[in-house]
């Protein structure tokens, strides 16, 4: 049956140049890219119903899933199976897979834990209930583990989630959480967060210094929101209850400083809106490539760590408040082949791309290292030798951003810090910021605070106002583009050798499982 998941196309109208209340107008005869929310929405799969499934027997079920032996393939009858707690399939070299991919609905309060190596689990719905632990209702430990054609559906009750007494702090509930090595997410759909916690956490065992090898490839994120139960009501708390919403966390502040070599590919992020940092990056040489991220007040953010690459990512903020594309901290990060249109953040932090402050001295050869313990690994690290190249920014508040933000002591510490250093040898070659729309700024610069330390600027196009900033004369264009319209939807240069090129928006029928679940 060919459906079309409705809840988004009220976002039509934006190319005809009226706003809601989360998007801003768009001039009549502004050029945009002609990607439409019915075509990345309308799919083919097969949808079903909560009604459609009866409630079957757990108990028989976790008694077959904890007594698995090694090489054994189980199949999941349809069925509701609540309540199935903790529990650990330890067994190597098994497959537990739905006879119906998305029939077989785990509910009320679980947490499977893959303990074993080379498991397998296939078409299973995570729904109507809640993680029965913190750390997700699905937790990778073993290695060459393999979560697919699965969705995660409203996966937010049951589970106490109230402000503690400490500090009215609310708690963090994963949905994913994975540790050990060469563990994959693929074609899964992950709809509905709608609690305080990361929805997938790459995380190290204490101790651990090596690569993680995860790959999350092919998934559906879609409607990640915040402040559904008034988390933010308590003025005083604000700050640590507006964080730990992102998509997907790779690592955290204490092992920032080891590399993960995670790969998210090919995934599309639908109205993601959980907070600043959409994909999160803690770690050091992990790859983000390939995505599309449409309509979320989020953005990309190389928080910690070294030596990210961020390519051929579509990023279509069409226009919503509080968009943005890429941010990023720390050293030697290439920015490349990504186009970003229409993202609306302003401010210190939000922009197309923004190269932030940072509190690390790296032209006088400060750095983070392994001899930095505790909170001194939450340091902001100053961006040095940074490459951003061939990317193209169109038409939105700051399409670049250099920052002048002053940072805080800690997430708990409001007191700014006294010094903040500006991005040291950041690179630019071949990129086009186009900025013809009012309001919009091809360069937002900070000069008089934090100016770029010796950066270089090769073949750049920036149409439109810039502030904040002296530019050089040399290596840089400022007269104005043709653009046409490319096959894949997107605006190119006729008449510049640079920006994006040759990349794929995705669509739900091409992300996410092969069904769909509905209430």
């Amino acid at each position: 049956m060919k459906i079309s998941l409705i809840a988004g196309l009220v976002t039509l109208g934006l190319l005809g140049g009226c706003a809601t209340e989360q998007f801003a107008e768009v001039a009549k005869g502004t050029q945009v890219n002609q990607v439409s929310v019915a075509s990345i929405m309308q799919n083919e799969k097969a949808v079903i119903t909560s009604g459609s499934i009866q409630v079957a027997d757990s108990a028989a079920l976790k008694s077959k899933l904890t007594s698995l032996a090694d090489g054994d393939v189980l199949v999941l009858e349809p069925g509701k199976y609540p309540d199935l707690g903790k529990f650990s399939i330890t067994a190597n070299n098994v497959v537990i897979k739905a006879k119906v991919p998305g029939k077989t609905w785990f509910t009320g309060l679980v947490q499977m834990v893959l303990e074993g190596n080379n498991i397998t689990v296939d078409g299973v719905v995570f729904t109507e209930g809640g993680p029965a632990e913190r750390m997700g209702g699905l937790q990778f430990r073993g290695n060459d583990n393999t979560l697919q054609n699965s969705t995660f559906f409203f996966f937010n009750d049951k589970y106490k989630y109230q402000p503690d007494s400490r500090r009215d702090e609310y708690p963090k509930y994963l949905w994913v959480t994975l540790y050990g090595k060469n563990n994959k997410l693929l074609n899964n759909t992950f709809q509905g967060k709608h609690k305080r916690g990361t929805l997938i956490g790459v995380q190290k065992a204490k101790g651990d210094t090596t690569a993680d090898n995860h790959v999350i490839k092919g998934n559906l994120f879609y409607d990640h929101k915040h402040n559904q139960y008034e988390e933010f009501d308590i003025s005083s708390a604000i700050r640590y209850n507006s964080n730990s919403w992102e998509a997907i966390r790779v690592g955290d502040s204490k092992s920032s400083i080891y590399p993960s070599h995670t790969l998210i590919e090919d995934n599309l992020f639908y109205e993601c809106d959980g907070e600043t940092e959409l994909v999160s990056f803690k770690s050091g040489s992990n790859i983000l490539r390939g995505n599309t991220i449409m309509n979320s007040s989020s953005m990309v953010s190389l928080r910690h760590g070294t030596n990210n690459l961020v390519e051929n990512n579509v990023i279509l903020g069409n226009s919503k408040y509080r968009s943005g594309g890429i941010r990023l901290y720390d050293e030697g990060h290439v920015i490349r082949n990504n186009y970003i249109e229409r993202v609306m953040g302003t401010g210190n932090v939000r922009g197309g791309i923004a190269i932030n402050t940072g509190i690390t001295d790296v032209q006088n050869g400060e750095r983070l290292s392994t001899e930095v313990k505790g909170k001194g690994l939450n340091k902001q690290a100053t961006p040095y030798k940074v490459t951003i190249e061939n990317n193209t920014i169109l038409n939105s508040r700051q399409n670049i951003l250099y920052s002048d933000k002053m940072h805080r002591v800690s997430l708990y510490d409001n007191k700014k810090v006294s010094t903040v250093f500006a991005g040291v040898d950041v690179s630019f070659k071949n990129n086009l910021s186009y900025a013809k729309v009012k309001k919009s700024l091809a360069i937002k610069g900070n000069d008089d605070v934090a100016k770029l330390v010796n950066p270089t600027y090769e073949n750049e196009l920036y149409f439109g106002p810039t502030t904040g900033v002296e530019l050089p004369t040399q290596g840089i264009r400022t007269s104005e583009p043709e653009l046409k319209v490319a096959p894949n939807g997107l605006l190119e240069a006729v008449d510049f050798d640079g920006g994006a090129k040759g990349l794929k928006v995705l669509t739900m029928a091409e992300t996410g499982a092969n069904y769909t679940i509905t209430k």
